[in-house]
């Protein structure tokens, strides 16, 4: 049931780590055969189909011409081709339609700022930080090698992606030899360069920004989501009662899109009353894993009417529109 989140071995008084023993226990099963079984397809899709969907190779750059959109200022990089930023859309943004139009509205956003971005295409493989976290440590590595030479065959500056288990692994599992970037840390860069303008939304409502497991509390970053929404103007924001190194997990690491263990009550449901009784109209994210499951919730809980789940990339492209409607008026 472990998600891996983390949370645990942060609170420990005594400093113990866990996480490395489950993953160890993990492995021991797998070698076994002792895997559940609704994780079985997904782990076979992922061996065959570089992903856990089940989706074809060559599909996986047609994220960017969703929505009627023909141009997200995107462009898949053949080998040899040149960039300064490399997006490594991992799997869910691929191919998971709510989770694209999150990558388009930070590709859009990247483009607004002048960024030449590119993306491996159908060369890219599932990151593998689950896979590795579930105890397939083998086909990990088959992932891990794959997607290493896709990126070392063309010639990036960096690599940035919207998923921090991505970001975890290709930060802390592979060998890059050039530097690792969520797009929060993106986007908060590109804002205090001045590359990105907002402006206020004025719609009265309270914000609350919920941080991803494996953005906070296993890559220590916490302070450039809320600096991204301080730089919005006027906007309203609160903080949960647990937040940052305390943030109380989704519930969606581990593969658990793929498998759902036994409990009373979803760990996305606990979490988005920890939102409500904070106040808060709008949870921001930064982590499709979190957002789908927040997104449940607010089915299973009733909440759909009442409040409201957006990825960060998505908040500041909506705040970017008031600031760009102004330069246009001014300019006219």
């Amino acid at each position: 049931a472990c998600t891996t989140c983390g949370a645990c071995e942060d609170a420990c008084p005594v400093t113990i780590e866990y996480v490395d023993k489950i993953v160890d226990m993990r492995r021991a099963a797998v070698e076994d055969g002792r895997v559940p079984t609704s994780l079985l397809k997904a782990l076979a899709d992922v061996e065959k189909k570089g992903n856990p969907y089940g989706k074809m190779a060559r599909k996986r750059g047609e994220w960017v011409k969703g929505d009627g959109d023909a141009d997200a200022s995107v462009r898949v990089l053949k080998k040899g081709e040149e960039a300064g930023c490399l997006f490594f859309t991992d799997s869910c943004a691929a191919f998971d339609p709510r989770i694209q139009q999150i990558g388009r509205a930070f590709a859009r956003l990247l483009g607004a700022a002048g960024e030449d971005v590119g993306t491996l295409g159908k060369d890219e493989k599932d990151s593998g930080n689950e896979v590795r976290r579930i105890g397939e440590e083998g086909l990990f590595e088959v992932l891990r090698e794959a997607n290493e030479d896709a990126i070392a065959e063309r010639d990036v500056e960096r690599v940035v992606t919207t998923d921090p288990h991505a970001f975890n692994a290709l930060r802390n599992d592979y060998a890059l030899d050039r530097p690792v970037e969520h797009h929060t840390q993106v986007l908060d860069r590109l804002l205090a360069d001045g590359k990105l303008k907002l402006g206020a939304l004025d719609d009265g409502k309270t914000y609350t920004f919920h941080d991803p497991c494996y953005l906070g509390r296993h890559n220590d970053e916490y302070d450039a989501p809320r600096r991204v929404l301080d730089a919005i103007p006027g906007l309203k924001t609160v903080e949960m009662d647990r937040s940052r190194n305390r943030s109380f997990c989704c519930g969606g690491g581990s593969l658990y899109l793929f498998h759902e263990g036994e409990s009373e009550e979803r760990m996305g449901e606990l979490r988005l009353g920890m939102a409500a009784d904070a106040g808060a109209d709008v949870v921001v994210t930064a982590c499709p894993f979190c957002l789908i499951n927040l997104e449940d919730a607010l089915k299973t809980t009733g909440r759909a009417e009442a409040m409201e789940v957006v990825d960060l990339a998505e908040l500041v492209e909506r705040a970017a529109a008031p600031a760009a409607a102004m330069t246009d008026a001014a300019a006219s």
